[in-house]
Parts: C-alpha cells; structure tokens; sequence
C-alpha cells in the first residue's frame, strides 16, 4: 500500500512554468491586438464607406429650396424612389430608409419594436448578414437614414475571423514553441549552476561556481560561492574540533590507563607507586571533567538567559575571591568607579573567570593585573603584563581549541576564550583585545 511518505512528490518543471507564462502573455497580447485591430479596421471601413455612400446620395439629390413641411419632404423622397433615373433609384431602392424618425421602406423586415440605432454609422448582424445604417442630410432640414446588408463588409470581416483564427492557432503553438528556447535558454545558467553545485562533496568542498555571463546570475554565483566558503571554513574547523578533542582526550586516557597498569603490577606492594598512581588518575580525571564541561557548556545552542541589574564591582571582587590563591603572589589593583548592567550574572562570572585565569596563566615575570571599570563607556577593561600575543595570532584567539603556544606546553584546553566570546556574544557584550610581546594583553568588555 503506497502512502504519502512512501512517494516523492512530483514537481513541475521551471521550463515548462516559464513556457507556459511567456505563451500565456504572448498569446493575450496577440489576441488583445486583434481585437483592436478589428475594432479600428471595421470603424475605418464603415465610416469610409458611409462617407462615399453619403457623397454620392448628395450628388443624385442636388440641391433643394428648404422647406420645414414634412410632407413637402416625403414627397420628394417618394419622388426619388419612384424617379426612373438608374442612378438616383439604385441609391435607395431595396434598402431601408428612414426620414426624420420615419420608417419608409423595410424590404427585409429587421426594423422591429425593440431596434435601436444608437450611433451613426451603424453596423448590424441579422441572420449572417452585416447590415450598414448611415445617416445624411437632405434638403437642408431632414436627416436621412439609409441601411443595407453589404456583401462587401461581411465578406470583409468573415474573411478576417477566419485569418484571425488562423493566425491565432498557428500563433499559439509558434509561440509555444519559442516560449520553451526561450524559458530553456532563460533558466540555463540555473541548471548549470545546479549541475555544479551537484558535484561538489566532501572530496571536492574547494570547488567554486565560475563566473556568469549576466549580472543578476553572477551576483547569485558569488552569494553561493561566498556560503559554500562558509561551508568549507566550517567543515575544516569541525575536523580540527574532532582532531583537537581527539588529542585532548587521548593524553589524559593514556596516562590513566598507564598508571592503571602500574597499579596493577606494583600498586599492592609499593605505596610509592599507588600514591603517584592515584595522584596522577585524580588528576587527569579533574582534567577530563573540566573539558567535559566545557565542551558541554562550548556546544549548548540556547541559553537561557535570566538578566538584571548588577553592580559590576561585585561580581569581580567575588571572581578574585574565587582565585584567591592563585593571586598570592599577584598584585590586583582596580580603578574607576562602579557601575551598573543589565546581565546574567552566571554569565558575566564565566567569562570574567576566563580572563582572570588567562591573565594568571601567561604572567611570567611580572605578577600584575589591573582592572578598570568606566562607568561613562560601560566599559570593564582587564590587564596583564605577562607573555603577550602574537599580532597575527590575535584574530584566531577564540576559535576552539586554539593555543597561541603551538607547542601546547601551557596546561590548558584552549576553549575558555571560545567560551567566554560564546557567552559574551549571548549577552550582547562586545570582547575587544590588544596585546603586545613580553608587555602583556588587554581585554575589554563593552557593555550596552
């Protein structure tokens, strides 16, 4: 039994969306100056015809005394159908004439009740047949009415539906078919780029797009070029992750399980060794807690952050007190004046403590540490004078598991600076550093 989840859901073609839409337009306009076309052509005829129609009845009917009697005027109408004259008789005979509102003449019974004449010229479809009403003058005070069925129009615009018909059809599928080069040729680069993009892997994240011939697409090209070299940055960073937790792990495990055979074969008879043994176990296991703790805390995708207004001298008088004996020998000095900020107070003592312990970690010679609050710049600015940082090395600080010291002599993960950046980044604080060789490194901590 196939289920929704058991099929892939069938997609239409861009191709064949694009053809559609250009033969779709293409046909309205087409269509749409047909219609003009014919609407302006018959309007043209018909006026025209009219107009040599009226010229000529003119001529037959000659200039005539005014006269404002109506039976005077249809005596004369009468007088020129009746007149034997082949010229004046063809003008009016067998059509429908109508003088002055009235019906004189109607050899094919279309003047009914409900027949209207709303506009001169006027063209009329009855049975087939196109009928042309015009309207002249005559005589100087009447207005004459003259309607036929004209031959001439309805071949005309018979012949024109179906050329018009015609040319649509033909139109339609001449259409269909460019349409689709021109949706094909449209979407090429997009299947193209698709085409490359498909054959970029793992064994071939390097590969770029190359450039476009259009603008619009070479724009699009340097958008996915610019997120696949994210991509790359990202994937090499997860495998230096993978190596560096790889070796950080892999020191601790070896020296437990070095130590664990000592105990094995020498721990019961000589307390030396047990004593060494288990010094070391202890030791390397509070190594791997913390990292494991770190890495945890490093890989946490959401905080929940709990603010509020702290005084930031409180918090760095209680992260001294935590490093209370590793400041022995230190000289602490603090300067400026207490302010306060709207934080996470966890937060804030996690990055604080980082930095404290990277200013005690890299102070050789020199035990010294300054710390300065400016309550104007809500600023926290912390300062050693200890080994310093490379000014090319500055910018790779808080990567994961980066060291300045390549030789890894310094104990230590190389994730507080990644940590404390993370955190900072949550709280919408802003880390900023300067350091110099064998003169120390300046922290600052920018609040808003």
């Amino acid at each position: 039994m196939d289920t929704s989840l058991g099929r892939e859901k069938k997609k239409p073609s861009a191709v064949f969306r694009q053809t559609i839409v250009f033969t779709s337009v293409t046909m309205a306009i087409v269509f749409a100056m047909v219609i003009i076309i014919r609407i302006f052509y018959v309007q043209f005829t018909i006026r025209t015809y009219s107009d040599l129609y009226a010229t000529e009845l003119n001529i037959a009917t000659g200039k005539k005394e005014k006269t404002n009697e109506p039976q005077d005027t249809l005596n004369l109408l009468y007088q020129l159908m009746q007149d034997s004259n082949v010229i004046r008789r063809s003008l009016v005979s067998n059509k429908i004439v109508i003088l002055d509102g009235v019906l004189i003449s109607d050899p094919y019974g279309l003047i009914k009740d409900k027949f209207k004449i709303p506009y001169l010229p006027y063209l009329y479809e009855y049975q087939g047949l196109y009928y042309l009403f015009i309207g002249v003058p005559i005589f100087d005070s009447s207005y004459l009415i003259i309607g036929n069925p004209s031959l001439e129009i309805t071949a005309l615009l018979k012949s024109f539906r179906e050329v018009t018909t015609l040319i649509l059809i033909f139109g339609f599928f001449l259409s269909l078919v460019v349409s689709y080069f021109l949706a094909k040729n449209t979407l090429k680069p997009v299947v193209k780029i698709s085409d490359q993009i498909s054959k970029i892997d793992i064994d071939n994240i390097n590969q770029r797009i190359p450039e476009q011939n259009t603008k619009e697409f070479d724009i699009f090209a340097n958008k996915l070029n610019s997120m696949l070299n994210r991509i790359q940055q990202a994937f090499e960073l997860q495998n230096q992750f993978v190596s560096d937790v790889s070796h950080e792990l892999r020191t601790p495990l070896t020296s437990i399980n070095g130590y664990v055979k000592m105990l094995k074969r020498w721990g019961k008879s000589d307390p030396t060794v047990m004593e060494e043994s288990l010094d070391s176990i202890e030791s390397s296991s509070e190594y791997l807690s913390d990292l494991v703790e770190k890495l945890l805390l490093l890989t946490k995708t959401d905080y929940q952050i709990e603010k509020e207004e702290i005084n930031l001298y409180s918090v760095i008088e209680d992260i001294l007190d935590f490093f209370k004996l590793s400041l022995q020998e230190f000289s602490v000095q603090i300067k400026g004046k207490d302010f306060k900020v709207n934080t996470s107070k966890e937060y804030l003592s996690i990055i604080l403590k980082v930095l404290i312990e990277n200013a005690i970690k890299y102070s050789k010679d020199i035990k010294k540490i300054d710390i300065e609050l400016n309550p104007l710049q809500k600023k926290l600015i912390i300062k050693d004078y200890g080994i310093g940082i490379e000014e090319e090395k500055l910018k790779n600080i808080f990567e994961r598991f980066y060291k300045a010291d390549s030789s890894r002599s310094q104990k230590g993960h190389g994730l507080g600076l990644s940590i404390a950046k993370k955190l900072a980044d949550a709280l919408d604080i802003k880390i900023t550093v300067e350091s110099e060789i064998n003169k120390g490194t300046t922290f600052t901590l920018h609040f808003k």
